[in-house]
């Protein structure tokens, strides 16, 4: 047992250590123009604070030739944005202040990468509060795809409990729909729909790790529970020379999960506002699944000698799994750990046609999808 604890520090050391590190300088001069406010430095998500003719130094792990977004925030002022692309050995120096606009920031030194050895992109979810939307057509089959995403105004309360821990409520819900047409040789045409819709509500508590010198730990126990309704359908039909087949069927799941997880991290500063080391993840989700299938078969004959018929059956599933255990370890920061614990509350709408152009179905599918979080 003390091996194993002297492995896992001496990894905890080694990947902390190990990081490319470059320095950020903030400086805000002294104006009388918002002198009262503060403005919020927001780098990978760690917040700094800078006051009115003041400055500030951090040592942050950044990747080199990948734009980092840095933002400033004052009360209901605009946010401000720009991307760093950082290089090696570099200090980068940054002004903040306000203007007629509001909040501004600005790179006065440091040399960045060149755009043309920048393989990177932009964050597609959040770039100052606005929807971001993506569309993408297939011109082999004219297939078209639509997602629009955009992060819910409750990421301002989990910046805050990121930096002060405490409890959250964190609620996710996605309502999904779909349809199809095709035709089936020597059958004809078979029509089907469907759709569902999810739930998720979890309480996390999280125990902040303390700014002090050599090792620290932190903590997040999460409690939740969640529960999907799935209901799809099809029908088709067929001819014969005296008579008629129609053909249906009405699938119905609904799947309730417990999820419990424990997450312990240990690492150390780097700095005030940044801490590295490795967090241990446990999970467990015990699942109920019930499922219920009815099919309904109708005959209409043509010919005196073959009576009408019309004849349903069901059928239905019932399973338990109570096992759904997991455990995940992760070298990473706090804030990139925690993103993946608490995500960003977002609300995604995505929207797929597939025509029918050649042996294609008609496909349609529509899902939204929205999360927050609260006290």
């Amino acid at each position: 047992m003390k091996n194993i604890v002297v492995l896992c520090l001496f990894f905890i050391f080694v990947n902390a250590g190990a990081q490319d590190m470059v320095t950020l300088k903030f400086v805000r001069p002294a104006k009388f123009q918002g002198s009262a406010a503060k403005i919020k430095v927001i780098i990978q998500d760690n917040e700094y604070i800078l006051k009115n003719g003041s400055n500030i130094s951090v040592n942050v792990p950044l990747e080199f030739y990948k734009p980092t977004r840095i933002y400033c925030k004052s009360g209901l002022n605009p946010q401000a944005s720009i991307y760093l692309r950082p290089k090696p050995e570099q200090v980068y120096e940054f002004e903040v202040g306000f203007n007629l606009k509001g909040v501004y920031i600005n790179l006065v030194s440091g040399e960045e990468a060149l755009l043309g050895d920048s393989k990177t992109q932009k964050d597609s979810v959040f770039v100052d509060g606005k929807w971001q939307t993506q569309l993408k057509v297939d011109k082999d089959n004219l297939a078209l795809g639509f997602k629009a995403e955009k992060v819910d105004d409750s990421e301002a309360l989990r910046q805050e409990w990121l930096a002060r821990g405490g409890r959250i409520y964190y609620t996710s819900v996605m309502l999904t729909g779909t349809y199809y047409s095709m035709d089936i040789e020597k059958i004809g045409k078979m029509n089907g729909y469907g759709g569902g819709f999810s739930a998720n509500m979890n309480w996390i508590n999280l125990k902040i790790p303390t700014f002090k010198p050599g090792l620290s730990t932190w903590n997040s126990s999460n409690i939740g529970w969640g529960y999907d309704i799935m209901l799809y359908s099809f029908k088709y039909g067929y001819t014969e020379p005296l008579m008629s087949v129609d053909i249906s069927s009405l699938t119905m799941t609904i799947l309730i999960n417990l999820n419990l997880g424990w997450t312990f991290g240990m690492g150390k500063f780097i700095d005030e506002g940044n801490w590295k080391g490795v967090a241990f993840t446990f999970k467990y989700k015990p699942t109920m699944n019930l499922s219920t299938t009815s099919s309904t078969v109708t005959m209409d004959s043509s010919s005196p000698y073959i009576q009408d018929n019309t004849s349903t059956t069901s059928d239905s599933n019932f399973q338990l799994n109570a096992g759904g255990f997991g455990f995940d370890i992760d070298f990473s920061n706090f804030s990139a750990t925690m993103n993946k614990l608490a995500p960003k509350p977002k609300t995604k709408l995505a929207f797929f046609v597939l025509p029918p152009v050649g042996d294609s179905p008609l496909f349609v599918s529509v899902s939204l999808g929205i999360s927050f979080y609260s006290r």
